[in-house]
């Protein structure tokens, strides 16, 4: 039970609070009516996936159009372009939290990516703030607890049944990739990578993610699997040799990284040598992690590398409609013809 009633009265009274525990454990009494809130840590955007945009009254400076920002290449700043007139209330890349103009609006409610900064910006501001998770997705442990704040979030914004919805399409969706592709035998499926993998900020070919969601959802074979690392959620740099002993069947580039992916390949002519570049099985996927991690696009990003790995079992679906399908489930419009204008779309990428 993710909330209790508190006691101030009547549901009829504009003051009465409830009692909500947040995804780090903490109890926070907030108003039953939240008519404003800020989204900090970059969770505005699930604030616009749970049809609340319209409660959102600052945004964060990675969300703009501003000089190394990221807002038109956000599915939820690009569907909801009003959002960019909105004060600036922080800078989640560099976890700045601009309190005085969070306090000037005044919402009703902040969420925060951790306890920490929610305890900052609740002393500093008086104003209930609730931490909700919106990290990445690449265990079912952390799928779960993304599901669990989304509902968390849907209690707080008075949107229970928008976050059931949205909870049961991701369930769908994950549950008829798998279902696609769990009884391919492991002998027949290609190995694959994925290079560029944005992590604040664009990066090279060597920048990976053993825990990368469009791979696990197809159960395909990842060959940084096996690669340590201390958080799943971030990407991993790999040595470059690594990667040539590896050869991977198919890679897959984010395209908010080709120029970085371009430029290695330029200055290290041997990658030229790998069979994915040789074979054109190189191909470009829309960046899952600008300003935190677009669910959006990750679970569009898995049909397409489930159509490309598996053309048989994905014969009847079409990658660019399921985008926009997912796009106007998650942020009311199907935007992908502008992310395919702006970062390039599904296709193949020459090396």
């Amino acid at each position: 039970m993710f909330y209790t009633f508190g006691m101030g009265g009547s549901a009829s009274n504009s003051n009465e609070t409830v009692t909500i525990t947040d995804v780090a454990g903490r109890t926070v009494q907030v108003p039953v009516q939240v008519d404003k809130v800020v989204g900090t840590g970059c969770s505005a955007r699930e604030i616009v996936y749970l049809n609340a945009t319209d409660k959102i009254v600052g945004i964060e400076q990675m969300e703009t159009n501003t000089t190394g920002a990221w807002g038109n290449q956000l599915p939820y700043t690009v569907a909801h372009p009003e959002l960019l007139s909105l004060p600036i209330v922080g800078n989640a890349k560099k976890s700045i939290i601009n309190y005085e103009e969070i306090a000037k609006l005044n919402p009703d409610v902040v969420f925060a990516a951790d306890a920490s900064q929610a305890e900052d910006i609740q002393s500093k501001t008086g104003i209930p703030t609730v931490v909700v998770y919106t990290m990445g997705v690449g265990t079912p442990e952390q799928m779960t607890k993304y599901k669990d704040s989304l509902k968390i979030m849907g209690k707080v914004l008075g949107k229970n049944e928008r976050a059931d919805e949205l909870v049961s399409y991701i369930n769908s969706c994950e549950e008829d990739l798998n279902q696609r592709t769990k009884d391919i035998a492991e002998s027949e499926k290609p190995t694959v990578y994925v290079g560029g993998h944005a992590y604040r900020g664009s990066h090279g070919i060597t920048s990976t993610n053993a825990f990368y969601p469009p791979f696990r959802m197809v159960n395909a074979k990842n060959v940084a699997s096996n690669v340590t690392t201390n958080d799943t959620s971030i990407a991993v740099q790999i040595d470059k040799e690594q990667l040539i002993k590896w050869d991977p069947d198919v890679i897959f580039i984010e395209e908010s990284s080709v120029a970085s992916v371009i430029d290695d390949t330029t200055k290290f002519p041997e990658y030229k040598n790998l069979k994915a570049v040789k074979n054109g099985k190189v191909h470009g996927l829309m960046s899952y992690c600008l300003s935190s991690y677009n669910k959006d696009i990750l679970i569009a990003d898995a049909y397409y590398v489930g159509k490309i790995l598996y053309p048989d079992q994905f014969k009847d679906v079409d990658p660019e409609e399921k985008a926009d399908e997912i796009f106007e489930k998650f942020v009311g419009k199907p935007v992908y013809n502008h992310m395919k204008a702006v970062q390039g779309g599904f296709k193949k990428i020459e090396l």
